[in-house]
């Protein structure tokens, strides 16, 4: 099977290549002139730097190397934001040890959901929706070189996806190589886990120089609760660079990803602390009143086709054209047991819903970056078309022999026209003496596509889709300024201070929960003159306002790089009680039946204040030992109370819920010849995970050790670059919940390990 994939998909690749033209950027700090922050000579190997983007004097990001992404060991390989979780001011977790898995984890940045933040493959934005945000798991972290984390002020070249609330992540590939290469890794852990990446660099051909690489993995493990697996996963990686000519290079870069895996439950919060294994149903019983609940009815399935291409033309000496079209196709289904779906007669019964979408995003960032005598700037346009087709959600009633009686659609809303989104953007930079400047303004402005409404009747027990324009929905238009400003400076070879200052938006989100509300109640809101668009009425753009206070301090023996930050937000997603009146019982509250409380609903209308501190910092002990040290202080406040579910809340002036405040990420790396030992902790403070403030989630403490032995070359093999390595996390099996409203057991003690070398 694997060899009909492997095939199908390269010849997609020529295909797609001999189509269109492309070109690969020249190195962009070749139009900057680098006079602010000079390089230091360190005794040991860098985990993290600071890092700026192309026209710009200013570092405001932190750039985590590839010796960075290496401790994250194998959990890290197949998921960027465990990588994230060594930065201050990152909270990353997730039920899967393995990070294979594309949902139920939780990351904030600085206090926002990381989901609400772009991810980039230089500067192409990798995105979807429902849910929303990055797709962090469709990447082989063997295949990049950096990963830089922008937190606060975005550079506004990076393309900006659904929103730049939750920072933004750039992912730099590792590139063709010149010469012939090899590289082959295996990974084996607990739970059966498994993975291997094998990857193939051509070396520069003869006469036109091209080079090129391709890389295939294979990775899969059994859940560690309850029945299931996870994967398997595949993902094939191409990468082509070619110079044309002193002044042409091209760089094409594409990413296929697949993968199918059972859930993990969410558990209330009580289970959560009682019982750390509680999963779904391991057994069928024949009694769909508990069958639901059965793990096979539990499954999701993801693909993720993206091309990319990068050309840049040199102009004049001083002039480039840089062009970055791309097309990413994502395809999802997803499984889900229900307690109760409601089918002919007005019956409801347990079942299996299952629900799916397919979109397009067909985009391309244009850019002119220039370097004159006192400045340099970058002038840039960005578009996006979003091709969304949305399948008809299918029910079924589950029967005790474990067949599926189809009984209709659920929610099915059919996508009429495009979405898209546009945005021009400019940035000048620029160095006085030792004071170096930046600002950059973009123009953001998106519009959803409109989506027709359909509702399931009966004829008899026969289901039909029937057209219902009171389900209609989509066709806004949002749009925001995102200005930036940095400032910058030197006092010597080793001392800089910077700060900055810029605003982050996001599209609207979560319009699943408002369809799906419209369906549980759609013959009351029919009865009240009520169709669907009208729930959207406050959706707008979040935006926050963001200003930064750093240092950089670097000598040979430390590196220092402590931040204070403040931000404001507004028109945040927040629950909302509208108390509107039953229309067959005008004295009483309309009912949400899922809850058996007050309808209430998320939309845009939430503020909140945040600020906090946070240091990044590594101390070369000696040429051997090195210690990071990654504290951080995240104080995010809502700014008003909140009424849900007709409940008031007082929660002004409190921690956001899901928010802790303290964070402390520590570790030592240890040489000694080709051995390395890392202990690594980690600590996290407690946090609230509901509104009423009844639900605390405990503070915790994970102690980490990755022991690896590496050799440079062995002769007599012809192999080079061995390495061999164990990683036990949770050391000491510490026992912790995480989440928000629903909850996650943390993951217990786990064993990776892995074999990898190259030739």
């Amino acid at each position: 099977m694997w060899g009909k994939k492997a095939l199908f998909f390269v010849l997609a690749l020529k295909m797609f290549f001999v189509s269109k033209g492309f070109a690969e950027g020249i190195d962009k700090e070749r139009l900057e002139k680098e006079g602010t922050l000079p390089e230091i000579i360190v005794t040991g190997e860098k985990i993290i730097t600071p890092t700026k983007e192309t026209a710009e004097t200013v570092y405001t990001g932190i750039g985590i190397t590839k010796k960075g992404i290496e401790l994250s060991g194998e959990r890290g390989s197949s998921n960027v934001w465990s990588i994230l979780n060594i930065l201050p001011g990152v909270y990353f977790e997730t039920p899967d040890p393995a990070g294979i898995s594309s949902t139920q984890r939780s990351i904030t940045i600085r206090g926002v959901s990381g989901s609400l933040g772009t991810m980039s493959v230089e500067g192409v934005p990798v995105y979807g929706g429902n849910p929303i945000g990055p797709r962090e798991y469709i990447f082989d972290l063997e295949n990049m070189e950096a990963i830089d984390v922008y937190k606060g002020v975005i550079p506004v070249d990076l393309g900006t996806g659904a929103g730049t609330r939750g920072g933004t992540v750039e992912l730099k590939p590792k590139w063709a190589k010149d010469k012939f290469g090899f590289e082959f890794k295996q990974g084996l852990g607990m739970n059966d886990y498994t993975k291997t990446f094998v990857r193939v660099d051509s070396g520069k051909l003869p006469t036109l120089g091209t080079k090129f690489s391709l890389s295939y993995s294979n990775a899969e493990t059994d859940k560690w609760r309850g029945k299931g697996k996870l994967g398997p996963r595949e993902n094939l990686n191409f990468t082509l660079v070619q110079a044309l000519g002193e002044r042409i290079n091209i760089k094409l870069w594409a990413n296929y990803n697949d993968l199918d895996h059972h859930k993990y439950a969410s558990l209330s919060y009580q289970d959560a602390k009682k019982d750390r294994w509680l999963d779904y149903n391991e057994n069928f019983t024949g009694n769909p009143s508990r069958d639901w609940y059965y793990y096979k009815y539990q499954e999701l399935g993801w693909t993720n086709k993206d091309y990319y291409a990068f050309l840049d033309i040199r102009l004049l000496d001083k002039l480039m054209l840089q062009l970055k079209p791309y097309y990413r196709i994502e395809e999802k289904g997803d499984w889900s047991g229900s307690r109760s779906i409601s089918g002919p007669m007005r019956q409801s019964k347990p079942g299996v819903t299952w629900s799916g979408w397919e979109v397009k995003r067909k985009g391309v960032l244009t850019q002119l970056v220039f370097d004159l005598k006192f400045f340099r700037g970058l002038l840039g346009y960005h578009y996006e078309v979003q091709e969304w087709e949305d399948r008809p959600s299918k029910n079924y009633w589950l029967n005790p022999d474990g067949s599926l009686t189809f009984i209709g659609w659920g929610r099915f809303t059919k996508s009429i026209s495009d979405g898209y989104s546009s945005s021009p953007y400019l940035k000048f930079a620029g160095n006085i003496g030792r004071l170096s400047w930046q600002a950059g303004l973009q123009y953001i402005k998106k519009k959803d596509g409109k989506n027709e409404g359909y509702i399931t009747q009966y004829n008899g027990t026969v289901p039909y889709l029937l057209r219902e324009p009171k389900l209609d929905y989509g066709g806004r238009s949002y749009s925001a300024w995102v200005p930036s400003f940095g400032l910058s400076y030197t006092f010597n070879d080793k001392i800089e201070v910077y700060t900055s200052f810029g605003k982050t938006f996001q599209t609207p989100y979560m319009y699943m929960p408002i369809v799906n509300l419209y369906y549980r109640l759609y013959n009351k809101f029919k009865k009240m003159g009520i169709t669907l668009d009208d729930l959207f009425n406050d959706y707008k753009c979040e935006e926050t306002y963001n200003w930064d206070l750093g240092l950089r301090v670097r000598t040979e023996k430390f590196e220092l790089y402590p931040t204070i930050y403040f931000s404001k937000h507004k028109n945040l997603n927040t629950p909302f009680t509208p108390g509107w009146k039953d229309p067959d019982n005008p004295d009483q509250l309309l009912i949400d039946p899922s809850t058996g409380l007050p309808v209430s609903f998320n939309t845009f209308i939430g503020k909140a204040k945040g600020y906090g501190f946070e240091l990044a910092s590594t101390f070369y002990i000696t040429d051997k030992i090195s210690l990071f040290f990654n504290p951080s202080y995240v104080k995010m406040k809502y700014d008003g109370d909140i009424i849900s579910a007709g409940t008031r809340y007082p929660v002004d002036g409190k921690q956001v819920t899901g928010v802790p405040e303290k964070m402390l990420t520590t570790g030592l790396i240890a040489r000694y010849k080709g051995l390395e030992i890392v202990p690594r902790f980690r600590y996290v403070s407690s946090y609230y995970g509901n509104l009423a403030r009844t639900e605390r989630v405990s503070g915790y403490e994970v102690f980490d050790l990755m022991v690896s032995y590496s050799k440079e070359e062995i002769k007599s093999l012809r192999l080079k670059n061995l390495r061999l390595a164990v990683e036990l996390n949770n050391l000491f099996d510490r026992k912790y919940i995480f989440g928000t409203g629903s909850y996650y057991p943390g993951t217990p003690f786990n064993v990776f390990g892995f074999v990898s070398f190259n030739f």
